[in-house]
């Protein structure tokens, strides 16, 4: 979807890039007009599959699971705040026709993140929507979410502040809050780690502990 060059790209043009994505985006689905949908579970994950590709892209848009009776996606879009928040589409057979869900999972990503990914990681094949699944991931497993908190405060974290997470191939920072959504503020590939960096970076992956909460300043 993003026609890259062969060599690195300044923050201005990364900057360009992406809301020359934007406009694409905003254009493809002004133009969509899906069919009636179908009652068929096959027809209706293919709709679906085509709507959220066809208008959010490669880089927004991940396939997660695809049974004969689950299908989800996972993808990525700006909120009213011009961040980048992540989203669940999933669809369910069931006896009496497809039930289809939405969710809206607790992670956000500025568009500096996206910039440093097109200018870092994309030539690697890493896109937003990777990234993003990658960090709930660590999320989840490492840091965890309070099952006791009340309902109005999920998710509430088990542990909260700034914090960097450990990628095979980079070091994401960004900040947990005590309750509500993780914000994604830059990532560093691995090759651009300086010394004192990569040595963190390496303790981490070594120790399987990748997620380091104010351990290390994101600035």
């Amino acid at each position: 979807m993003l026609n890259l060059p062969d060599h690195p790209i300044s923050d201005r043009h990364a900057r360009g890039l992406r809301r020359n994505l934007e406009r694409r985006i905003r254009d493809r689905r002004a133009r969509y007009k899906p069919v009636r949908r179908p009652q068929k579970f096959g027809p209706r994950v293919r709709m679906v599959h085509e709507f959220l590709f066809d208008t959010l892209g490669h880089s927004r848009v991940i396939m997660i699971e695809g049974t004969r009776k689950f299908a989800m996606w996972g993808y990525c879009e700006l909120n009213e705040y011009c961040v980048y928040q992540l989203h669940g589409h999933a669809l369910r057979k069931h006896a009496d026709g497809v039930w289809s869900e939405r969710y809206d999972f607790p992670l956000l990503a500025t568009p500096h993140f996206f910039d440093r990914i097109i200018q870092g990681l994309r030539f690697e094949g890493h896109t937003l929507i990777t990234t993003m699944i990658d960090v709930v991931r660590l999320l989840i497993d490492q840091v965890g979410i309070d099952e006791s908190a009340p309902l109005d405060q999920w998710p509430t974290w088990q542990h909260s502040s700034s914090a960097w997470f450990a990628l095979d191939y980079g070091l994401a920072a960004g900040d947990i809050p005590n309750h509500g959504g993780v914000v994604l503020r830059t990532i560093i590939p691995t090759a651009g780690l300086h010394p004192d960096r990569r040595e963190d970076w390496e303790a981490m992956r070594a120790a399987g502990q990748h997620v380091s909460i104010s351990r290390l300043s994101p600035s």
